[in-house]
């Protein structure tokens, strides 16, 4: 296929350079467990014999998270960009928790360049008990002020996979996000897939031209699989410096069901997910659990999120394509096209932080 020559297989740089302290996409990324256990096991699970469906439990364990949010460059995709980081992190890191544990998070603005005020609103979290801590500024709280410091603390009350952004202006299309997973057990957890359009310029002045007239349509620069992509150099202009990047890294055990969590977090346009040579049984979409039905493609929004059971039924020295394609047809593409953004795999045995086998190369996923 062409697209095999736009992608190169070796990076020129550092994980740290393209996405800082974030793992995401890496060999050794690790899986998510089927529930943490580093808390009380009443009835061997967690959530002891409260059943899904009905009114979340009190497991009494708080889950305590400490941000620090500042501007840094990076090059996700090998374009340098000032992005908004937690923890120097890019995409932000996993916020995970089992069903009913308390979720708290100390966030410090320390955005020193600029000056902006945030805040974090936690996707698809009711926040029933605590509306106050649910993000959105002027509403539920004022803004984190730079050199201030807040506290949300809530309960996890949906189950699944969500996401967590800014909700300060579009500070979350200049990196201000990450995934979430409150657990249920699942086979062999793959954990956040996270898609997401790229743009090159800051978002206030991308989002400042769609907002003026006369009415001029978002053009997005690119398209990332957990922050990690490459670009075409036709597309970059010369004030702009590229390195060539490589992909995200998947993992597949050959005979095991493993759940990807898809998160459609971008600024723009619609993601249409796919994996070469499998089908997808979709089994929850935005926390809420669904009729299972099987796929070759999940579309998602904007802020959607779709939780995807695959059976690794591949040959064992076969290559597979994980692509997400941004639909373009509400932008203005015609001198800037977009490449497929896709993940290959292949199979290499590799250990788990809780001692899963893995198996895993360079770029590709192969099943064993």
């Amino acid at each position: 296929m062409a697209i095999l020559a736009m992608i190169p297989l070796a990076a020129s740089l550092s994980q740290y350079q393209s996405n800082g302290l974030s793992s995401y996409g890496l060999l050794n990324t690790s899986t998510l467990p089927l529930f943490l256990i580093d808390n009380p096991l009443p009835c061997g699970v967690p959530w002891g014999n409260t059943q899904p469906g009905g009114n979340p439990p009190h497991t009494g364990v708080v889950r305590r998270y400490k941000w620090k949010i500042s501007r840094s460059t990076k090059a996700p995709d090998g374009v340098e960009k000032s992005l908004i980081l937690i923890n120097d992190q890019f995409p932000g890191p996993l916020v995970e928790a089992n069903w009913g544990d308390t979720i708290e998070v100390e966030v410090t603005n320390a955005i020193q360049s600029t000056a902006e005020g945030v805040t974090i609103h936690w996707h698809g979290q009711p926040q029933k008990e605590n509306p106050w801590y649910d993000g959105v500024p002027a509403v539920t709280q004022c803004p984190i002020a730079p050199g201030s410091t807040f506290t949300y603390r809530f309960r996890a009350e949906s189950f699944g996979s969500g996401w967590y952004h800014s909700h300060v202006s579009w500070q979350y299309a200049d990196g201000l996000f990450g995934p979430m997973a409150i657990q249920l057990p699942y086979d062999v957890d793959l954990g956040p897939v996270i898609l997401s359009d790229y743009i090159y310029t800051s978002y206030y002045e991308y989002f400042s031209k769609d907002l003026a007239l006369p009415l001029v349509f978002p053009t997005v620069s690119n398209n990332l699989i957990n922050g990690k992509g490459t670009t075409s150099c036709s597309s970059i202009t010369t004030e702009q410096m590229y390195t060539r990047r490589s992909l995200a890294k998947f993992a597949f055990q050959k005979g095991k069901v493993h759940r990807l969590r898809l998160i459609k977090n971008g600024s723009s346009g619609t993601q249409k997910f796919s994996i070469d040579g499998h089908s997808m049984t979709v089994i929850a979409q935005d926390y809420v659990p669904v009729q299972p039905y099987t796929t070759n493609v999940v579309t998602l929004g904007l802020g959607q999120r779709a939780d995807v059971l695959i059976n690794a039924t591949g040959s064992a020295d076969g290559s597979y394509w994980m692509r997400s394609d941004l639909d373009v047809s509400c932008m203005q593409l015609a001198t800037v096209k977009l490449p497929c953004t896709c993940v290959r795999f292949t199979t290499l045995k590799q250990t788990h932080r809780r001692k899963q086998p893995l198996l895993v190369i360079h770029g590709i996923v192969t099943i064993a």
